[in-house]
């Protein structure tokens, strides 16, 4: 019989959420509700008990599954359900008992177990089926539960639901010690439309349910009591509150077309944007004018004054020339006297003249003098290095690391002389920015500020661009640094940052990285294949360390070696990975057998690694290439259970063959592994993986007509040692083959991690 479904519309009232937590609550809120409702039994997509037993459906419930809408405000998470069952749906399960032979004595009379089963479960014994499992002949009861009211279990599910949404920060604010993210206001909980409307009732954190919410702070409005959907929304606009985010954000677009000229247009700023749209619940443009005078600092540094202190929109015209406008975005409706527009303005000209005096007073010690001057060692890197942990300190590390570099680059053709000069001044200056006063009073101009500086101060325009583009790629989808100059600097930067990071035992664990390694490590994977190609990072580390073996080594309380190991394995088994998988698009499973290190593949070159990775797209899925994987899982396994360590520096003996197949695949491999190692100095990787496949007939053969584990130890151990060189040279000479899976088990299905 069809059942009528009803809409239900909850929405947690409560004091301001910070915008950087509010879209992933509403997020939250929406799921746990969505699956706390089908959890019990109240959407029709689960059914009727008879639906649930295999029967078709009501047509009714042959609908798609239901989902939530959500919405959100500073002051609101909201939640829409458009169809929830008036009752759950009648359950009906089959509850396993004791064995039939328990439950029953030799002459078939019930014991007290069965008795005692039965009555558990509200069924005469007569009514118990006997069940055939794998362990034998069971008892079992089918018990029926008939559904609740959907009204009744809403008052057990609704509090549950708020009580799991998490946030990075909570309060508890009152003696029930609920923790929420901000105190509760209340709380908006209706089934139904209409004259149908019920509200649902429950106390949670001293705050009681109801059918009300409530308008704009400024709005002067009380409670608003509402009957539905409808009736929310249009209650809710009707006192500045659109609770809609994505109806917000166009508010945001068009009210700064509204308020600036024609030939005007506000500075796309996506982040901004963001903060705004989680940050209001009405919005209003406004736009303010500043001094032109001001505009004779770098556009950089004004931008982010407004940006980033004012949370201002900046504005230029066509030709991206910036103007002496901003665009503030208010949380009310409009400033009709002009009040809160003077306010802003004089508090962006104090902004704006405390950057100009910084500007002003910083130039008056140039960049140069104050790295002549030492005012580096007076500014912490990092306390935990000892006599190592000064920004001097630093910086004589990077240019040590750079000298390499740029003789690696220099030997390749790709960096002149002049080049290696520019990046080892910009190394010097590169961190000088920190001792201005402009960078203290806006730390997130570090780099910018020294590169803008550096301009003015005459340095030469390469350095200037380095060093503005050190800190670059912020992230892994950001750009790199221009030139060849800027992206050693970055690398110098960042490579010793992880490095210097192991020594001081700040490891990331989990999900605590507080000094931002895996960042810098993903910088550094980035640049060195898109920016810095063929750069071993493995023989960096090593030799880093080498030359500082006393400073940095010492320091962990571990041998060069043994750091340069944990950081080879971070660089190679968790940033090369995720960059693989995240803007490499590989599937998982190529990322891990080209990363993992082999006794051929000992060299960590993020570029040449990748280039192995995508020829191995091209042809891994072939069926040859395929059963060679499985084959080089069967060598795999054969040498873990065969211990064979002791034989992995010995070639096998030709004389001791006995076998066609192993004679053959023998010749064949030794061709191979030549022309395997012929192809890939070329970088010709496609062809090399193409070439490894064709071994597969004499693989194939080996396998059937050899038998490895042989009784004569001689013969077993030559054996063993020819499918170890097999291993070495074949399987795992490009990548480890025995990673691969086909293409429907999960390891080959997986491309983004």
């Amino acid at each position: 019989m069809s059942q009528a479904t009803l809409p239900l519309l909850v929405e947690i009232g409560c004091e301001e959420i910070p915008a950087r937590f509010l879209r992933d609550a509403e997020r939250q809120f929406g799921e746990r509700l969505l699956g706390a409702l089908r959890d019990s039994r109240l959407l029709p997509d689960l059914g009727s008990s008879e639906q649930r037993n295999g029967d078709s459906p009501a047509p009714e419930l042959r609908s798609p599954k239901p989902a939530a809408t959500t919405y959100s405000t500073p002051r609101r998470l909201v939640v829409h359900i458009v169809s929830v069952l008036p009752r759950q749906s009648d359950l009906e399960e089959q509850v396993m008992g004791p064995a039939a032979k328990i439950a029953f004595d030799a002459s078939g009379k019930p014991t007290r177990a069965a008795e005692n089963f039965a009555a558990k479960n509200g069924v005469a014994v007569e009514e118990l089926l006997q069940v055939e499992t794998a362990k034998g002949l069971y008892m079992a009861a089918r018990k029926a539960t008939s559904g609740r009211p959907a009204a009744e279990v809403l008052s057990d599910v609704l509090p549950r639901v708020i009580k799991s949404v998490a946030f990075p920060k909570s309060m508890v604010w009152e003696t029930t010690g609920v923790r929420f993210v901000r105190p509760l206001r209340w709380i908006l909980a209706l089934l139904g439309e209409g004259d149908r409307a019920r509200s649902i009732h429950f106390d949670l954190a001293g705050v009681r349910s109801g059918k009300h919410t409530r308008g704009h702070r400024g709005s002067g409005a009380g409670r608003l009591d509402v009957v539905g959907f409808a009736d929310y929304a249009q209650k809710l606009r009707q006192h500045f509150v659109e609770f809609d985010p994505e109806s917000r954000r166009q508010s945001v677009r068009s009210e700064a077309n509204v308020v600036l000229e024609a030939w005007q247009e506000a500075v796309a700023d996506p982040e901004l944007e963001e903060w705004v749209v989680n940050s209001t619940e009405w919005v209003a443009g406004l736009r303010g004018s500043f001094d032109p005078r001001f505009l004779k600092l770098p556009r950089e540094i004004l931008v982010t004054v407004m940006r980033d202190h004012q949370k201002y929109f900046a504005v230029e015209d066509r030709e991206s020339k910036l103007q002496p406008n901003f665009v503030a975005m208010l949380n009310r409706d409009r400033d009709a006297t002009g009040a809160i527009r003077a306010g802003h303005e004089r508090v962006l000209t104090a902004r704006f003249n405390d950057a100009e005096f910084f500007w002003n007073a910083d130039q008056k010690v140039p960049l140069a003098q104050r790295f002549a001057d030492g005012w580096l060692e007076r500014v912490t890197y990092q306390a935990k290095l000892g006599d190592q942990g000064s920004y001097a300190a630093k910086i004589f590390r990077m240019k040590a690391l750079a000298e390499q570099v740029c003789a690696g680059l220099e030997g390749q053709g790709r960096l002149a002389a002049s080049q290696r000069a520019h990046v080892l001044h910009a190394l010097e200056l590169c961190k000088c920015d920190l001792t201005t006063q402009m960078v203290q009073e806006f730390t997130e101009l570090q780099g910018v500020v020294g590169g803008l500086y550096a301009r003015a101060q005459g340095e030469p325009p390469e350095v200037a661009e380095a060093i503005y583009d050190h800190y670059k790629p912020v992230h892994i989808e950001g750009d790199c640094p221009r030139s060849v100059v800027g992206a050693v600097v970055s690398l110098a930067d960042k490579l010793d940052a992880v490095i210097a990071g192991f020594a001081a035992g700040l490891e990331p664990t989990g999900s605590s990285d507080p000094f931002a390694l895996r960042r810098a490590g993903n910088g550094i994977v980035k640049l060195a294949v898109e920016s810095l190609h063929g750069l071993d990072l493995t023989i960096l580390v090593n030799q880093t360390l080498r030359s500082h073996a006393t400073v940095l080594g010492a320091q962990a309380g571990l041998d060069s070696g043994e750091l340069a190991q944990r950081v080879d394995v971070f660089l190679r088994e968790e940033r090369m990975e995720f960059y693989f998988r995240e803007v490499g698009a590989l599937r998982y499973d190529t990322v891990r057998a080209i990363v993992k290190r082999t006794k051929i593949l000992q060299d960590l070159v993020p570029s040449a690694a990748l280039a192995r990775g995508r020829a191995l797209e091209r042809v891994r899925d072939t069926d040859d290439f395929l059963a060679l994987a499985a084959a080089a899982k069967r060598t795999r396994n054969i040498r873990k259970s065969a211990n064979i360590l002791d034989i992995s520096g010995g070639r096998p003996d030709p004389g001791l063959f006995s076998e066609d197949a192993e004679r053959e695949l023998y010749a064949a491999y030794e061709g191979l592994s030549r022309e395997i190692q012929k192809l890939s100095d070329r970088g010709e990787f496609e062809e090399a993986f193409r070439a490894t496949a064709t071994i597969r007939p004499h693989v194939d053969r080996f396998f059937d007509k050899v038998l490895v584990m042989s009784e004569d130890p001689s013969v077993r151990r030559n054996r063993l040692m020819l499918l170890l060189r097999l291993n070495e040279e074949v399987f795992t000479s490009l990548a480890d083959l025995s990673e691969i899976e086909p293409i429907g088990a999960e390891g080959g299905k997986a491309r983004n991690g």
